[in-house]
């Protein structure tokens, strides 16, 4: 179980590719058009792709955080985009534990996101995640 030993802890996942045909296929998909609704230009919620998806694999994946997916509730999440982010864009995405707290028999994870484009240097996307792990120890 994550716990304040474990703030600080990044996970980078360097490499991720803003694939058009994806990006498309996601945009049409959650405007339920049958056209991309945002042409040559990729969707903010696809930030969950690039920017979340890959370094949160690696936090669930690290067996001494701990965390319990099946306890695991969605709490809140944030983003901000400081720069575009491209077709085509190649983005280091990476995730920090900024913040554990055990509350009311459940621990409480906070983590940093952030993409930045190497190529440049841009900052594309930063957020927040906050996730609700029940169980957690007393």
């Amino acid at each position: 179980m994550p716990d304040r030993s474990h703030i600080g802890r990044r996970y980078e996942a360097p490499g991720q590719v803003i694939d058009p045909e994806r990006a498309r296929q996601f945009a049409a998909a959650i405007s339920g058009a049958d056209t991309d609704p945002f042409p040559g230009q990729v969707p903010p919620t696809y930030a969950a792709v690039y920017c979340v998806g890959p370094s949160f694999a690696q936090l669930f994946g690290d067996e001494e955080v701990g965390v319990n997916l099946a306890g695991l509730i969605h709490g809140e999440q944030s983003f901000e985009w400081p720069a575009p982010v491209r077709e085509g864009d190649v983005v280091d995405s990476s995730a920090e534990i900024i913040d554990v707290e055990d509350k009311r028999g459940m621990t409480f994870l906070t983590l940093a996101v952030e993409a930045k484009r190497p190529a440049d240097s841009q900052v594309v996307c930063r957020g927040r995640a906050l996730m609700i792990i029940r169980g957690a120890p007393q």
